[in-house]
């Protein structure tokens, strides 16, 4: 079993860098349209972002394929971007992206370092304190295996005495600690977490097993999973389906409707659809640009 597992790691490496890098070709290119300027909606907008001509707005480069870096190892890409710019369009400003971690996106948008931030963030009642969310994709959480463990474990239930990685800051990291406390109140051996910046470091965990099991958004799971080979695994069934949000400060009324006025015109004219469907993300699909739609 251990030569098996180290010749499972050294094939497992090379996916890190596989999945940095997007799609080849035109398909690393959005397939919508440019957008004309909606006139009362750039009016909404707060006189600084006006004046500039600029929307500041930070993201991340590595939760495939919703954002990640195309081949180049430079270009951000995926439908978080594509989305973003079709919503500048729509305001008639230039999106300027920022790249910054997870875990400090509602700081930056609070304290207004950056007007926006799209990074798979969930919904959630708890992070709305400062926040507001304008939601534009629905999703789940998965567990992400090695194939020859999948009959070992199968669900969240399975990770007992496992080690499991999860992403700083994201919902992930509460779903493991609360059942690593289901575990021991079984009289079973705790999850071992273990917390990384980004992730990066959660599929290089994997690859390397240093951990048994990553969990994450369905998407990006979904998405490593098919860049492996059949190498990796989904396993069970994908829990809790909440919204991606928009991050908007509370207190940016009109900007929040800006946003929203934007997403909604995209939806209208097919424009999100086409970016959905671009990046195999149609599932997800909201049929209306929701604020706080989260679960209460």
């Amino acid at each position: 079993m251990a030569v098996r597992r180290a010749l499972m790691s050294l094939v497992l490496a090379g996916l890190v860098t596989t999945t940095a890098c997007g799609p080849s070709g035109g398909e690393s290119k959005s397939a919508a349209p440019e957008q004309k300027v909606d006139q009362r909606l750039h009016d909404l907008l707060p006189a600084k972002i006006k004046k500039s001509g600029r929307l500041a707005v930070a993201q991340g480069n590595n939760y495939p394929p919703l954002v990640f870096l195309d081949s180049d190892n430079k270009t951000v890409i995926g439908m978080e971007p594509d989305l973003m710019k079709a919503i500048g369009e729509v305001l008639g400003v230039k999106v300027e992206f920022s790249q910054t971690s997870f875990d400090s996106l509602i700081a930056g948008v609070h304290a207004h370092r950056y007007d926006l931030a799209i990074q798979a963030m969930l919904d959630k009642p708890e992070r709305r304190e400062h926040i507001t969310f304008v939601d534009y994709f629905k999703t789940s959480s998965s567990v992400l295996v090695h194939a020859q463990d999948a009959t070992e474990i199968g669900s969240l239930g399975d990770l007992c005495g496992k080690s499991v990685a999860v992403e700083q800051g994201t919902a992930q990291v509460d779903d493991a600690k609360a059942q690593s406390d289901t575990c021991r109140k079984a009289g079973k051996p705790a999850v071992k977490t273990l917390v990384f910046p980004d992730t990066v470091g959660c599929i290089q965990a994997l690859s390397t097993s240093r951990a048994d099991a990553f969990v994450g958004g369905t998407p990006t799971v979904v998405y490593h999973a098919g860049q492996s080979g059949g190498k990796l695994k989904e396993v069970g069934k994908p829990y809790r389906y909440l919204p991606y949000g928009i991050l908007v400060d509370k207190q940016d009324t009109a900007l929040v409707k800006a946003v929203q006025g934007a997403l909604s015109k995209l939806m209208r004219n097919g424009t999100y659809g086409k970016i959905l469907k671009t990046w195999k993300l149609s599932s997800g699909a909201l049929d209306r640009a929701t604020v706080n739609g989260g679960a209460a």
